[in-house]
């Protein structure tokens, strides 16, 4: 088993709380032999680390997030595969045939019940409706809680994952071109604007890789990694496919829409 420094240490880039919380989840699962669920989803860079280090642990670790692609999951650790997750597939139904609603107005509607952005997962726009996998807890409150958005009558209801087809996230496959894989420079190539230009939003705390706002221009962007890029959109990192002539790289990226 890791020792709780060096746990820690791989995991500096989210809160040391939290990071402390997966440990001795961990560490109660190996001595119980029981089951042990987070209370909360997290973001990609969390649960592909604990799945890639879990021979480390001594302990089988997977996550679910329902959807296919999802990136916010609830992560497990057990003894055992595990077969089930303490989650809910809930669908909104917007009423109202005269106001559009967007991915905005349904995540705002869920916070406004006082529920943190952590104990639920990825929510999808379709049609009329929005998908979200919250936790089977909170499933019932959000159902008798929540009857509008904004002045738009709405329907809530938990969607049966097994036996109905679910929505799944929506991309928009894009290349650029980048002389590097620094933030700076690729913040520069998917926006367009020139590298200063870019670090200018950099510095105002407008970018945000991985879930976290990303100051250092220098970071190095990774494959998988999520880029949220305030007005201009949200990206994954998909890979390298080429290099130009003059030695810069081709990127494919997926644009969520």
């Amino acid at each position: 088993m890791i020792d709780k420094k060096a746990f820690l240490n791989a995991l500096s880039f989210e809160d040391k709380n939290k990071v402390s919380k997966l440990y001795e989840k961990i560490c109660f699962s190996l001595k119980t032999g029981r089951e042990v669920y987070t209370e909360e989803f997290y973001p990609p860079n969390v649960w592909r680390y604990l799945e890639k280090a879990k021979g480390a642990f001594g302990i089988n670790v997977s996550s679910f997030g329902i959807f296919d692609e999802a990136e916010r999951k609830v992560i497990a650790f057990s003894q055992e595969e595990i077969w089930h997750f303490p989650i809910s597939l809930i669908k909104i139904q917007n009423k109202s045939e005269f106001t559009k609603l967007t991915h905005r107005d349904y995540l705002g509607s869920i916070l406004s019940l006082g529920i943190k952005r952590e104990k639920f997962g990825d929510l999808i726009c379709e049609d009329s409706s929005a998908y979200v996998a919250v936790y089977e807890e909170l499933a019932d409150y959000i159902i008798y809680s929540l009857k509008s958005i904004g002045n738009s009558p709405c329907i809530v209801k938990i969607v049966d994952i097994y036996t109905e087809d679910l929505p799944q996230h929506k991309f928009q496959e894009e290349n650029i071109i980048s002389t590097s894989f620094r933030l700076d420079s690729i913040v520069s190539s998917i926006t367009g604007l020139s590298r200063s230009k870019a670090l200018d939003i950099i510095r105002e705390g407008k970018v945000i890789k991985d879930y976290r706002v990303e100051n250092e221009k220098d970071e190095i962007v990774q494959e998988n990694s999520i880029l949220t890029i305030r007005g201009y959109g949200k990206y994954k990192i998909v890979s390298q496919v080429g290099i130009t002539g003059s030695g810069r790289f081709k990127i494919l990226l997926k644009k969520f829409i």
